[in-house]
């Protein structure tokens, strides 16, 4: 599922879209200010955990 990270160009809002699809000129709207002028960029959707936060039950070298 595509993560949009956007940003107000009015008001300088940055706000995350998720969609099932592309983004559309009628996503590019700022929830604060109501603004159509929003710059968007696709983002990672990924989740990076520092070695500390692994769990438990998984060795510390890993599985590989």
């Amino acid at each position: 599922m595509p993560t949009y990270g956007l940003h107000c160009l009015e008001c300088g809002h940055r706000f995350d879209l998720f969609v099932m699809r592309l983004l559309r000129e009628s996503d590019r709207v700022c929830p604060e200010c109501g603004s159509a002028h929003v710059a968007a960029g696709v983002g990672g959707g990924l989740v990076v955990r520092s070695p500390e936060s692994v769990s438990a039950c998984a060795p510390k070298e890993g599985f590989g």
